[in-house]
């Protein structure tokens, strides 16, 4: 095996890139044993149902749609569904730390306004004066354990916010992508958060049309932490078949996946969390496709709701 794509400050041999690799491309981690956060890959967030009462507080009322879910901290990437008007006019705060960006609509964090593609992290206890949505707004959330919400201002806060990012004002850089993904494709990100003392971090990322691996063939690959994924447009084609817009994917630590690409290029928003994010290679070469039937690796009671999508909208 061959590391690249390390985080700064990690050098190889260190403690951090111990893993066991605990499942061969394409297949569940969690087939047989139990975990707080199941394997999921992929699902279309268009075949959940939206849902109230998902979430606690003044978050139940909302429509909500749950990608995944921690059974024993109450983590959770889902998407709200906010109506026009919706209005929380007094200070309040999160115990959990929020990561966000506007799939439609526009909202209100007290003085600061998130219109289409904004994203913002808030860590747990950061003061929200007020918020509200005017228009109405669709938002990917990530809560880092059960987002409860509290009364007035906290004591005491988070670090390393990241208040507001304009995507469409960022510019787009390969600077710091692994050169074995860059074979074959045109692959770009924007780093939307990175904490380098922990590892987590969070991506915009834009990939080339026509992208495969040189001679129709690369090496599986695995990370050390968990990667967590969501498709805004286009397709990405690998061992699971087709994500098209509305893909989502939590991939434990030690899964092996790949190759990817992608015929019609894509962009994703993409996380790493719970560990720096590093790229293990394996050494054999696996064929790629970009026709791959939809095989998903999913939890018994997703797997009635999962169906397939072809890139084409004939």
């Amino acid at each position: 095996m061959r590391v690249t794509g390390m985080d700064p400050g990690l050098r190889q041999g260190d403690n951090r890139y111990s893993v066991v690799v605990l499942a061969k491309a394409g297949t569940p981690f969690d087939e047989g044993q139990p975990m707080a956060r199941r394997h999921i890959e992929f699902i279309h967030a268009q075949d959940l149902p939206w849902q109230t009462e998902a979430l606690p507080g003044p978050l139940a009322a909302l429509d909500c749609k749950t990608l995944s879910h921690d059974s024993e901290s109450g983590a959770c990437s889902v998407i709200l569904r906010f109506p026009p008007g919706w209005s929380r006019p007094t200070p309040e705060h999160l115990t959990a730390a929020q990561e966000f960006l506007v799939l439609d609509g526009e909202f209100e964090i007290g003085n600061q306004t998130y219109g289409l593609d904004a994203y913002g992290y808030l860590p747990a206890g950061h003061p929200r004066s007020r918020q509200a949505s005017k228009p109405g707004a669709v938002i990917l959330s990530f809560f880092d354990r059960r987002p409860d919400w509290m009364p007035g201002t906290a004591t005491t806060g988070g670090t390393g916010a990241v208040p507001y990012l304009n995507l469409h004002e960022m510019p787009w850089t390969s600077e710091g992508v692994d050169p074995e993904l860059l074979k074959g494709r045109v692959l770009v990100h924007k780093v939307l958060r990175h904490d380098k003392v922990v590892g987590s971090k969070t991506l915009m990322l834009n990939a080339s049309a026509h992208a495969h691996p040189p001679n129709w063939k690369q090496r599986a690959l695995h990370h050390p932490c968990v990667e967590e994924f969501f498709v805004i447009s286009g397709d990405i084609t690998g061992p699971q078949g087709i994500m098209t817009a509305g893909a989502y994917f939590w991939r434990p630590a030690g899964i092996a996946h790949g190759p990817f690409g992608s015929r019609t290029g894509y962009l994703a928003v993409c996380r790493f969390v719970e560990g720096h994010h590093v790229n293990i290679w394996h050494d054999d070469d696996l064929p790629y496709s970009y026709t791959r039937p939809y095989a998903p690796a999913l939890p018994e009671d997703l797997r009635p709701l999962a169906r397939g999508r072809t890139i084409a909208p004939y």
